[in-house]
């Protein structure tokens, strides 16, 4: 699936909004494979990683990511999100942030059906203590 201009636009912004946190690293569009399963989360975190450029190339991480951010699509229902984040969390994801382009809100998930709705102020992560101000993604 094609990511829209919206999804794409908003995958930027959440990347710069991330990347100023020293703790983490901060990937788009990554492979990453729960139980044999390929997932594309739009945004992944790490804990810091260093990157040695010199090494081969992953294809597919097998370590998973902190947080798994996902974008919904014009070409996807907020239901497979949900049911994507139930198969992050099994795995060991420790936060998941739904962005709906739409509403401009951000729903930040700690466990499955657990998740605050962010609309104004900062969005607010628990888990990894991350606070960035809504109108920076939805610039």
């Amino acid at each position: 699936m094609s990511p829209s201009r919206l999804c794409s636009y908003l995958r930027s912004n959440v990347n710069g909004a991330l990347r100023q946190f020293p703790q983490f690293s901060v990937f788009l569009n990554l492979t990453i494979d729960i139980n044999g399963v390929d997932y594309i989360p739009d945004v992944c975190v790490y804990p810091k990683m260093s990157i040695n450029y010199a090494e081969p190339d992953e294809i597919r991480m097998t370590d998973l990511p902190v947080m798994a951010v996902e974008i919904v699509s014009p070409t996807q229902t907020i239901q497979e999100v949900l049911d994507t984040f139930q198969n992050y969390f099994q795995a060991g994801i420790r936060s998941c942030w739904l962005l709906v382009p739409q509403t401009t809100t951000i729903t930040v998930y700690t466990a499955p059906g657990q998740g605050q709705i962010f609309k104004t102020g900062d969005v607010v992560e628990p888990v990894l203590d991350i606070r960035v101000p809504l109108d920076q993604i939805f610039a």
